[in-house]
């Protein structure tokens, strides 16, 4: 298999397509001076990197990701952006940048998560036993990353309020 071979492969195009949106989203998640646009650049790299746990076969590390990070930490950063009493204004080209991959991403994610969705879905019964099992067996590595997630917006939290307090 030649390498012109590897790049017409659908996987490999949506793989390096949602590296391209994780990529400009970091940036703008470190380089925006505005907090509104940088939280919503860390939603869409949390989405970005949620359809990358899916592509890899994660996908219910890859819902879990976008419920619990994107959800949790994006909505908590927002939240406190409008305990502020101004926010900085945004120029234009940054807009059309973030609506570009926003659009980038949300379609990236109907193709990634409608092959899930496209035939009828098969209802199991699940007990807690077998998902501990599954999430500490099979999906260790992914649930620690998660725990991770979670522990860190915990600190950002807790620092955000101290220094709320402080004031």
């Amino acid at each position: 298999m030649s390498a012109f071979d590897l790049l017409l492969d659908p996987n490999v195009l949506l793989f390096l397509l949602l590296a391209a949106v994780v990529i400009l989203s970091s940036l703008l998640v470190v380089g925006h001076k505005s907090i509104v646009y940088a939280a919503f650049s860390l939603g869409v790299l949390g989405l970005a990197n949620a359809a990358l746990f899916a592509l890899l076969g994660f996908t219910f590390i890859g819902l879990f990701h976008v419920a619990v990070y994107v959800g949790a930490a994006v909505t908590y950063i927002l939240f406190s952006v409008t305990l502020f009493e101004a926010v900085p204004s945004v120029g234009r080209q940054l807009r059309i940048v973030v609506g570009a991959s926003v659009v980038l991403t949300f379609a990236l994610l109907a193709v990634v998560f409608g092959s899930y969705l496209a035939g009828p879905v098969q209802l199991t019964y699940i007990s807690y036993k077998q998902l501990a099992s599954l999430l500490t067996g099979k999906y260790w590595f992914a649930f620690v990353v998660s725990a991770l997630t979670l522990v860190t917006t915990l600190i950002e939290a807790i620092t955000l309020a101290r220094l709320e307090a402080k004031k």
